[in-house]
């Protein structure tokens, strides 16, 4: 745990405390009022999405990255089939059984490439 080096005091209303007391009771024996602050406030920053640094934040950019991603595999997917489709006299016929038998076996395919990494 990262060494705590900045110390801060808070006002609450006697409600506030009565319940950060109720939930201290019903932690583990060591868990103290600051560490269920700490956690509190934890979890604040974690979830502010313009806070750089926080998870929601990476959590946010990174799916955004995934979804440019997915677009680029996506279109060069598409170039692959079609170049290959090209290549083919009866490319038509082949494309659409292609796409059948990858419907059809998609996830005995993914089962087994789960398996074969598994055994890695």
């Amino acid at each position: 745990m990262a060494k705590k080096s900045v110390r801060r005091s808070i006002t609450m209303t006697q409600e506030m405390r009565d319940r950060l007391a109720l939930l201290v009771s019903k932690q583990p024996r060591d868990t103290t009022e600051a560490d269920v602050i700490r956690e509190a406030v934890r979890l604040y920053l974690d979830n502010q999405e313009d806070i750089i640094g926080s998870r929601k934040y990476f959590q946010k950019s990174l799916q955004e990255r995934l979804d440019k991603l997915e677009g680029a595999l996506a279109f060069h997917l598409n170039v692959l089939i079609y170049l290959l489709a090209a290549l083919e006299p009866d490319s038509h016929e082949l494309v659409a059984d292609a796409i059948i038998a990858a419907k059809r076996d998609g996830n005995t395919l993914l089962a087994q490439i789960k398996a074969v990494r598994e055994m890695k």
